[in-house]
């Protein structure tokens, strides 16, 4: 009745299209998938990540809120993604210094980098290497918002009856879910979603680089559209059951995807030599890229994995948003056990997102 043992948090994966809310519950066993739910936006609520009819989302969060019907009394804590396009991550080099000093340095060092007016933004740190001699450096993770966008956020999220207990990108929501804490492989991940594309690149579990494109599903359904001749809901399903598949309808729709994905592909080799050039740089031993690991609703598009295979000579693996919830598995969880493949990887980022108030 009281939920004494168990802890419960809500994760909101907010974009330009959808919602989808996240209700975990931390128990003895592990980890169980409470509720879920997706709400598709109206076009012009939410443009590239900002809050435009704040009235018209407050009421369709209450909605989805309503659809969860199982939390305990007063219990509306929650943990709220930040678009990518509008947040900046870098990792800093700093000297030798005694760590007390670091907060003063960090705030020097990241007027360098951050392209926005230092006092327009909020910006966090973290250690991600500390010197091991002294002549060694400190490798810092810089995150910085725009103070408009994350008092725009909170203030939102209390007006819709949540208690906002963080913000954050969607990139560390999204690494939560699928890197293991003790995975040391150095990894892209791309998160191909509705209204664009992101990009993390990983090593040792810690971010080193984010970055945003438009290249998105909706993208790609408008590109299936225009060379076909056919609706929106033809488009969706075609680009998930023949997607790059040559030998299916005539080739018509591997021919209208392939320029899209061939620009996702030399972004990634892009990524892959700043990479090993940034691991120089910092005195990383270890400089390649050895995997790139999917996520997002679009990457389910067919024969994708192995068209970026062919193309980049890199290991291409789908991800699992459950790799870091243990016991959360289709069997325990009546919810889990209702959702497809598809549907368990649109909520990547809002699962990562609820994670965050259960790592303690």
């Amino acid at each position: 009745m009281f939920n004494f043992g168990k802890k419960l948090t809500l994760g909101l994966d907010l974009s330009d299209f959808s919602l989808k809310f996240v209700q975990l519950e931390k128990n003895k066993k592990g980890f169980s998938l409470i509720n879920c739910v997706k709400e598709d936006l109206p076009v012009g609520l939410i443009q590239r990540g900002e809050i435009k009819k704040e009235k018209e989302l407050t009421n369709i969060i209450k909605g989805a809120l309503r659809k969860i019907k199982r939390r305990p009394f007063g219990n509306r804590e929650v943990v709220c993604s930040l678009p990518e396009e509008k947040v900046f991550i870098r990792v800093i080099q700093l000297p030798l210094m005694k760590e007390e000093e670091l907060g003063q340095a960090v705030g020097w060092e990241a007027e360098a980098h951050i392209p926005l007016n230092i006092n327009e933004v909020y910006f966090d740190w973290q250690i991600i290497k500390r010197p091991v001699n002294q002549s060694d450096h400190y490798n810092i993770l810089v995150g910085a918002a725009p103070r408009f966008l994350v008092d725009s956020y909170f203030r939102f999220l209390k007006r819709s009856g949540l208690k906002p207990i963080a913000l954050e990108p969607e990139s560390v929501a999204v690494s939560r879910s699928l890197i293991k804490v003790v995975d040391l492989t150095p990894t892209i991940l791309v998160d191909l979603g509705a209204s664009g594309t992101n990009f993390v690149i990983l090593s040792a579990s810690a971010i080193y680089f984010t970055s945003h494109i438009s290249i998105s599903g909706q993208l790609f359904n408008r590109a299936i559209m225009e060379s076909l001749g056919i609706n929106e809901k033809k488009a969706e399903q075609l680009k998930i059951e023949v997607g790059l598949d040559k030998a299916k309808e005539k080739g018509k729709v591997y021919q209208a995807l392939k320029p899209l994905v061939e620009e996702l592909v030399n972004q990634i080799k892009d990524y892959t030599a700043f990479y090993q050039n940034q691991s120089s740089r910092l005195s990383r031993p270890d400089g390649v890229i050895g995997r790139v690991l999917l996520c997002g609703g679009d990457s389910l598009l067919n024969n994708l994995p192995s068209f970026l295979e062919q193309k980049l000579g890199l290991t291409i693996e789908i991800g699992n948003p459950l790799v870091n919830l243990p016991g959360a598995t289709k069997g325990s969880s009546p919810k889990l056990s209702s959702l497809s493949k598809k549907e368990i990887l649109t909520y990547t980022t809002a699962l990562g997102l609820a994670m965050r108030n259960l790592e303690d």
